[in-house]
């Protein structure tokens, strides 16, 4: 740094950065007021006057004062101290990088506009989601943990587009914390409910990195397990509905995040770097998972036709958990269901007789599990007439994986 700019120095580092920079070289402390000033001098050198280091940044030419000291610092100081106050500068990025890249079908320089918008709409939906799962994993958010969510964004800087090319560059700052809850005027941040900013961002990476995984399952295998089963994961509806924003109408999207990494200026510097990309093929699999997902994450109202193979009752006499292996009636493959003592009875008639059981009632999704409330109607269903039933319906349909059945079970099933 030829001409270093103080301004520029002062404005990457904080005061006790400074002091530890100055500790570190060997300078020693003498005099100053408690949390409004420090003094500093290289060692040995009495007949110095040194350097003010100020303290309280709430004082109104705080930043103008560090200025003054870091340019004593840098004339007082040796190679140590210049080299690491131009690290400070190298270090101190506008913050972590995230870069969603469209790859447009048009001219070069050119971008449909529709397409140009969808980016945007991909940028922020997935810095939305990976604020909102840091709180909790959900199939479909809605407006929950909007707060995070709100917060983040409103600290998150956009950068300029590239030339050529089509990047929408956000810079999510490392170290500032967001908390769940807003906090009211005077409250003290809480030990527990807050994230950083890289910790978003690492959200982000673990993310996208599921829903790569997702699709290429369903690709493979053409199963939706997938779907239901990562949601423990990250993997929800708002980001099918990211990615499909990032491909469509384009020749792919990607997504690269860079972080710098290091524990303090002491530390050599390094940067972490993750890329995660999609093409126009996975768009149908996004769909497909983004109905799933919405239609699981409320509750339905369902009839559902399965197997028990699993019966759980602490005491005889008493209500009891039951699970079926579902044969018919929602995308679940497997359904936990409480009962009253006399429903599990029939439950256990199920299972020793080996029949079917017939249920209606709530169908919801909680972490991983689908559970079947307030279930009525129960009804046992012969095996011979089960797979009698669900043959014909194999021929004309696929499994009900996508509900599209689950209306009609009752005419069907019985």
């Amino acid at each position: 740094m030829n001409s270093p700019s103080y301004k520029e120095i002062a404005s990457s580092i904080s005061d006790s950065q400074l002091a530890l920079i100055l500790e570190r070289s060997g300078w020693e402390r003498f005099g100053g007021q408690e949390s409004l000033y420090s003094r500093w001098r290289p060692s040995g050198e009495r007949g110095v006057g040194g350097l003010l280091l100020p303290q309280d940044s709430g004082v109104a030419d705080y930043a103008e004062l560090l200025a003054q000291a870091v340019a004593q610092a840098w004339k007082l100081g040796d190679d140590r101290v210049r080299s690491l106050l131009e690290k400070a500068v190298v270090t101190s990025t506008l913050g972590d990088e995230i870069r969603f890249q469209k790859e447009a079908q048009t001219h070069h320089g050119t971008i449909q506009w529709l397409a140009g918008e969808d980016l945007y709409s991909a940028a922020r939906k997935s810095m939305v989601v990976a604020a909102k799962s840091r709180k909790s994993k959900l199939a479909y958010f809605g407006n929950s943990n909007s707060h995070l969510a709100r917060s983040f964004l409103d600290s998150v800087l956009m950068g300029q587009t590239e030339v050529g090319s089509y990047v929408v560059t956000a810079y999510a700052p490392p170290d500032e914390v967001f908390t769940e809850k807003k906090l009211k005027p005077g409250d003290t941040r809480p030990l527990t409910g807050t994230h950083t900013g890289r910790d978003i961002t690492r959200g982000l990476v673990h993310v996208l990195e599921t829903t790569r995984e997702v699709v290429d399952h369903f690709a493979d295998t053409g199963s939706t397990s997938g779907f239901i089963e990562s949601v423990g994961r990250g993997f929800c509806y708002e980001i099918t509905h990211a990615v499909r924003d990032l491909v469509r109408d384009s020749r792919g999207g990607e997504v690269r995040v860079e972080m710098t990494v290091a524990a303090d200026l002491f530390e050599e510097v390094h940067t972490e770097s993750h890329s995660l990309e999609f093409s126009p093929a996975d768009y149908p699999i996004l769909e497909r998972a983004g109905n799933v997902l919405a239609a699981t994450s409320r509750p339905q109202r369902v009839t559902v036709l399965g197997s028990v193979t699993l019966l759980e009752r602490p005491n005889p006499g008493r209500p009891g958990l039951i699970r079926l292996d579902v044969l018919a009636g929602t995308a679940a493959r497997k359904m936990r269901v409480r009962l009253n003592a006399e429903d599990y009875d029939l439950a256990m008639d199920a299972h020793r007789d080996n029949m079917a059981l017939k249920i209606t009632g709530r169908q919801e999704i909680e972490g991983r599990y689908y559970w079947l409330y307030a279930p009525e109607q129960i009804e046992l269903i012969p095996m011979e007439i089960v797979e009698g039933t669900l043959v014909p319906q194999a021929q004309n349909s696929t499994r009900c994986s996508d509900f599209a059945c689950s209306s009609h079970l009752g005419d069907s099933s019985t």
